[in-house]
């Protein structure tokens, strides 16, 4: 996803979408504690106030109210459950995002993995400022994408939000696009950003895949040299070479700008 250069300054781009945390659990500050110390307690339903149910392992969903309520933060049925495909799995994104808000932000949030049904991942049809090309969504039946699903509060949910001006905050439901948690349970309702700029194709309807940055300026390059009606050298200026001086050249407003329209005008974006 979208983020700011400020909040990005420490991160390298062509490493995006960077580390997420290697199970489910609590971003606590500058820590992570792991959910797999709750191993032992008995799995089963539970209601969790109006706004959802889960079904399925509540044991994790009892860990994560208690480290919630032992920390003084917001509790789990006062949280909005965001997915994330991209970036905004990442801890140290996170951190910097909520340390650049310009209102106090809590660093206390849960993390759990899952599998999110009828949504494919591609990359989105423009460059972000810090000279990535981000992930985006797109929706096809039978498409299922591994994701991270974050429980924000509301100071939190603001500042992922302003990070994202690129991107469409939207609310699904679990009954068209089922979210299946890694403990089985199945979130009711969640939002999913979502690109304005559309999902990049191969120019011919076919999405992209997600790819790490280096694969996909080589395809992008490949991409703009077989496009009869367009100048390749246009491509080639923007996507080829050694992959930093292609970040070197894609944190360029101008080149910003200029890729978005050659995304536009060779028909490589399509609306998810």
């Amino acid at each position: 996803m979208e983020t700011g250069i400020s909040a990005l300054s420490q991160l390298d781009p062509l490493r995006y979408p960077w580390t997420p945390p290697t199970t489910s659990g609590v971003m606590s500050g500058d820590d992570f504690l792991p959910a797999r110390f709750v191993t032992g307690r008995q799995f089963g339903p539970r209601r969790f106030g109006q706004r959802q149910q889960r079904s399925g392992d509540a044991s994790i969903f009892s860990w994560l109210d208690d480290v919630l309520i032992e920390a003084n933060a917001a509790p789990l049925d006062s949280r909005f459950p965001v997915v994330s495909i991209g970036s905004n799995s990442s801890l140290d994104v996170l951190r910097r995002k909520f340390a650049n808000h310009s209102q106090p932000v809590s660093r206390i949030l849960p993390l759990v993995r899952g599998q999110l049904h009828n949504v494919g991942v591609g990359h989105s049809a423009h460059v972000s400022k810090p000279g990535y090309i981000a992930a985006a969504p797109y929706f096809r039946t039978g498409e299922c994408a591994a994701v991270w699903v974050s429980w924000l509060d509301e100071g939190q949910l603001a500042a992922l939000d302003e990070t994202e001006p690129n991107y469409r905050r939207i609310q699904l439901s679990g009954g068209a696009c089922p979210l299946v948690l890694e403990t089985g349970a199945r979130p009711g309702t969640f939002s999913l950003f979502t690109s304005r700029w559309g999902v990049l194709t191969d120019g011919n309807g076919v999405k992209l895949p997600f790819l790490d940055q280096q694969a996909l300026f080589r395809r992008l390059a490949a991409i703009g040299s077989m496009d009869p009606d367009k100048d390749p050298d246009e491509a080639r200026y923007f996507f080829e070479g050694p992959p930093a001086r292609v970040v070197e050249r894609l944190v360029m407003p101008s080149v910003q700008a200029g890729a978005r329209e050659w995304f536009r005008g060779a028909g490589l974006g399509r609306v998810p």
